[in-house]
C-alpha cells in the first residue's frame, strides 16, 4: 500500500506576521534624520501616528529601538540591527517596483545614486539630462556626500550606485568600473594677477591663498604628496571644502586658487568666469568611476542609468579634449 507523505504547513515567524513596511520606513527615516518628528514629516504622518507606529514596532520586536533625548532620537543596538535589515528589504522592494514598472509601462523605475564631489558638477548633470530626455519615467534621486558617509549607505542597500573617484577595489562586496582618468588644473578668477605671469611655476602660487579639500580626501592626500615631492611648504589656506558651489563663488570673488578637475571647470572657463593657470599639477589620483554592491542585482532602471553614465563620461571626455588647450596637468597613475 502506497503511503502519501503529509505536507507540513509552512511556518512563518512572528515578526513576519507583525511587521509592516510602513514601520520599517519610519525606523529608517528616524535613523537618517535623528528625530521622530522629522521622520514623521518626511512620511506625511502626524506625530501621534508615528509614535504609535514606533511603539507597535517595538512591541513586535520585543525590545526598545529608539532612545529619545533632548538632542533627538538615537537608535539602540537592536534598532541599528533592524534598521540595517530594513534598508535591505526596502532596497529589494525598489528593485521589484522597477521591474514591474518596466514591464507595464516601458522604461521606468527609481534609482538612488550617491555622488562624491568629482561627479556632481559635470558628470552627473550630463547623465541626468540624458535620462530626462530619453527615459522620463525613470526617477533618479542623487545624494551628495563623502566616502565616509556614502560607502556605508551603499553597503546597507540605501544606495544603488556610488559615483566618484576610486582606486580599483579588491573587496568582494563591491563591483568597481573605471570611467576615465581626469586631469587637474589650478583654477582662478578670470582676471587673476598670476594669469599674466609667464613662465609660471608652482612655487610662484604659494603666496596666494588656496582652497583645499578636507583632510582625508583623495585630492588632499595627492596635493600634500606633490608639495613634499616639490620640496614646497603647503600654501596658506583658510577654507577647506569639497563643495563646488562654495569653491566657484570664492574663486570668482577673490584671489584664491583651487585645484579642480578640468571637466568640472570647462563650462565656467568657456564662459569667461574662471581661468586655469599655466602651471602643472603633478597629482596621482584614482580614476573616476562607479561602485555598486554585489549583494543586489541591478534593476533594469539602474542598468539604463549606468549606460547613460558611461555615455556621458565618454562624451564629456571627448568634448574636453576638443576644446581650448589647458595646461599639461595629466595625473600620473
Amino acid at each position: 500500500m502506497a503511503t502519501v507523505a503529509r505536507q507540513e504547513p509552512a511556518v512563518s515567524s512572528p515578526l513576519q506576521n507583525r511587521l509592516r513596511l510602513s514601520q520599517l520606513r519610519l525606523l529608517v527615516h528616524i535613523a537618517e534624520t535623528g528625530s521622530l518628528q522629522a521622520a514623521s514629516q518626511r512620511l506625511h504622518l502626524s506625530q501621534p501616528a508615528a509614535t504609535k507606529s514606533l511603539k507597535q514596532l517595538e512591541l513586535a520586536v520585543g525590545s526598545p529601538l529608539v532612545q529619545r533625548g533632548t538632542t533627538g532620537s538615537v537608535l539602540t543596538a537592536t534598532g541599528e540591527l533592524l534598521c540595517r535589515r530594513a534598508r535591505f528589504i526596502l532596497a529589494e522592494l525598489r528593485s521589484v517596483e522597477d521591474e514591474l514598472g518596466l514591464f507595464r509601462a516601458g522604461s521606468a523605475g527609481q534609482v538612488v545614486i550617491g555622488a562624491l564631489q568629482v561627479a556632481a558638477p559635470a558628470l552627473l548633470p550630463k547623465t541626468l539630462q540624458h535620462i530626462a530626455q530619453d527615459y522620463p519615467r525613470i526617477t533618479v534621486r542623487v545624494i551628495e556626500g563623502t566616502s565616509d558617509t556614502l560607502f556605508p549607505r551603499l553597503k546597507e542597500g540605501g544606495l544603488d550606485l556610488l559615483v566618484g573617484r576610486f582606486w580599483p577595489q579588491e573587496e568582494p562586496d563591491f563591483i568597481n568600473e573605471i570611467l576615465f582618468d581626469s586631469r587637474f588644473a589650478l583654477a582662478a578668477r578670470a582676471q587673476h594677477p598670476l594669469g599674466s605671469r609667464s613662465p609660471l611655476r608652482l612655487e610662484d602660487t604659494m603666496a596666494s591663498p588656496w582652497i583645499l579639500p578636507p583632510p582625508g580626501a583623495h585630492t588632499r592626500t595627492a596635493l600634500e604628496a606633490m608639495f613634499i615631492e616639490a620640496s614646497l611648504k603647503p600654501p596658506q589656506h583658510s577654507v577647506e571644502t569639497s563643495s563646488y558651489l562654495i569653491i566657484r563663488s570664492l574663486l570668482m570673488s577673490t584671489d584664491m586658487l583651487c585645484p579642480l578637475p578640468i571637466e568640472t571647470l570647462q563650462a565656467d572657463v568657456s564662459l569667461g568666469l574662471l581661468r586655469t593657470l599655466p602651471v602643472a599639477l603633478d597629482l596621482r589620483l584614482p580614476p573616476v568611476g562607479f561602485v555598486r554592491s554585489v549583494r543586489h542585482e541591478p534593476s533594469p532602471a539602474l542598468e539604463t542609468f549606468v549606460a547613460c553614465l558611461r555615455a556621458a563620461a565618454h562624451d564629456g571626455l571627448t568634448k574636453t579634449e576638443e576644446r581650448s588647450p589647458l595646461p599639461d596637468t595629466k595625473t600620473k597613475r
